[in-house]
């Protein structure tokens, strides 16, 4: 079962006549109070869930709609979505889960092209219901808060929305590389790894040790990819003292408290 679990804002947004309160129309009456509660609900006749949060912000003239999974904190925004639009909002969403754990699956050699669709397949299969109802979780959107700043930082730094799917993914993807944890839960994988090793465990059906190797393999691609980044950082500062651009001995933004402590005697 997938569930679509909308705030208020959201609520207004995607449905069309929304009343709060009202148990009639688009949403259902939730069987239970919270996410928690569903999953435990449905673990026990052996169905397995994914339940987004979604909240709506407003961004310029446009409504943007920021879903958020509630096991992983992995998110994604929605940008732009016309109101009443909630087959465009839920096909975006889709494919925006299943083209980034592709890209990821191919970036850090995790799974080929054949096993991602063997994993879709057992996606849909497993999550042939759809239920949407009209509540969040306070832990969740405190996540949502902290995705919504960092988006609309970036929007009124730049002025514009992504111009298409693929360049909003790759900033989704952005969002996904951070701590986005629950009370009590460890300090050990970003929402993106959290989402991978959620996808390999139950729709590719990797063993546990494989799944382990998998993780080690996203870090060890990981690390890769900062030492080069930091070797290009250096390489670019030594190209600058080359050039004079910038004095090896200047360090203007740097304050040594040795010096302080010797002027004020």
């Amino acid at each position: 079962m997938i569930t679509i679990n909308c705030s208020l804002a959201a609520a207004a947004h995607l449905c069309k006549g929304f009343k709060k309160g009202s148990n009639e129309g688009f949403f259902e009456p939730a069987t239970t109070q919270t996410l928690a509660e569903t999953k435990a609900e449905l673990e026990k006749v052996n169905k397995s869930c994914f339940q987004w949060v979604v909240h709506a912000i407003k961004l310029g003239r446009s409504t943007c709609l920021i879903a958020v999974e509630f096991e992983t904190r992995y998110c994604h925004v929605i940008h732009q979505v016309k109101k009443g639009d909630m087959q465009d909002f839920f096909s975006r969403l889709q494919e925006r889960l299943m083209n980034g754990l592709e890209w990821q699956g191919q970036d850090y050699s995790l799974f080929d092209s054949v096993q991602m669709e063997q994993g879709i397949e057992r996606y849909f299969s497993l999550h042939k219901d759809i239920r949407f109802y009209q509540r969040t979780d306070r832990s969740v959107m405190s996540h949502v808060s902290q995705i919504a700043a960092e988006y609309s930082d970036v929007y009124h730094n730049t002025g514009y929305f992504p111009p298409d799917e693929e360049t909003a993914l790759e900033f989704d993807l952005k969002l996904n590389q951070t701590w986005r944890n629950r009370k009590g839960e460890k300090y050990d994988l970003h929402a993106n790894e959290k989402m991978i090793q959620h996808w390999v465990t139950e729709y590719l059906r990797f063993a546990p040790q494989k799944v382990t190797d998998a993780m080690a393999q996203v870090r060890a691609v990981q690390q890769e990819q900062l030492s080069m980044r930091l070797a290009a950082m250096a390489a670019t500062r030594q190209q600058l003292e080359s050039a004079n651009i910038v004095d090896a001995d200047s360090h203007d933004n740097v304050i040594e408290f040795s010096r302080y402590q010797q002027k004020k005697k």
